[in-house]
């Protein structure tokens, strides 16, 4: 598909137009040609009506200001010059691989806030990224153990994560409970649950200890095809990862976000 001056608008683009991330030349482009194509139009307010939805029901986990940040070690600020200094170090830090990729992209385009808590949960992405793409297409062990012993599965994983949980029920959404893992993750235990509706797609919640990284609003990432919404809330961290589109991935994130809510 392409813009008005020709130029093609890709998938990220769209995204990007949604959480007001392209600069206003391309951002005009772009709305000209979502003027002329309704049926693409509807579906990116599909998205951002149900980004707005998500910000009101996470709104407590809002960012704050930048004063609001306690003292930190992990980001020392002053010694390493700012910004910049900071997103280099990370890009550095992270090498050649997804990281740095997911790190670099749109970084300067947002705001201090944003930035840093991108920075802080990417490895929660990266780690959802991974865990789903091992076991996505595995036929005869896709989880260790299965749904026919779902209250041993989440007794189990809830004590190695240190979080009594029970499994969200997505049926209502096509998706039945497969079974689930233990996962190392970050030096820790970890758990992954994997759901599979009819039609065979998958979609993995993946729980692990937070790192020390601030709490978060949902954050939306696309890598290798992988959609992934992740949050932090207190000490654990949640993401939901899936090839499925960016709608159906949210109705998912909603469901679970408000099952682990009442827990």
């Amino acid at each position: 598909m392409n813009s008005e001056n020709g130029k093609p608008v890709s998938e990220d683009e769209l995204h990007a137009f949604v959480d007001d991330r392209l600069d206003a030349e391309r951002s005009a482009q772009v709305r000209a040609h979502l003027d002329a194509n309704t049926e693409l139009s509807d579906e990116v307010e599909t998205w951002r009506t149900n980004d707005a939805a998500l910000s009101e029901l996470l709104s407590a986990y809002g960012y704050g200001d930048m004063s609001d940040l306690p003292p930190s070690t992990r980001w020392p600020v002053a010694r390493l010059g700012g910004w910049p200094a900071i997103a280099a170090a990370l890009v550095i830090a992270f090498g050649l691989g997804g990281g740095s990729g997911y790190l670099a992209r749109g970084l300067w385009m947002q705001p201090p806030q944003a930035q840093l808590a991108e920075m802080e949960s990417a490895w929660l992405e990266m780690a959802a990224r991974d865990v789903f793409l091992t076991y996505v297409r595995e036929v005869r062990h896709p989880v260790e153990v299965d749904a026919s012993e779902r209250d041993h599965l989440v007794n189990w994983l809830g004590n190695r994560i240190e979080k009594p949980f029970t499994a969200p029920s997505l049926a209502d959404l096509g998706f039945e409970l497969v079974g689930g893992r233990l996962l190392p993750i970050g030096g820790k235990p970890g758990a992954m649950l994997m759901y599979e509706n009819a039609q065979g797609d998958r979609a993995t919640i993946l729980m692990a200890r937070n790192t020390g990284a601030r709490d978060t609003a949902f954050q939306f990432s696309e890598d290798s095809g992988v959609n992934t919404f992740r949050w932090i809330d207190g000490p654990l961290a949640y993401a939901i990862s899936g090839f499925l589109d960016r709608g159906a991935l949210e109705d998912i994130s909603r469901e679970v976000y408000a099952h682990f809510e009442t827990i």
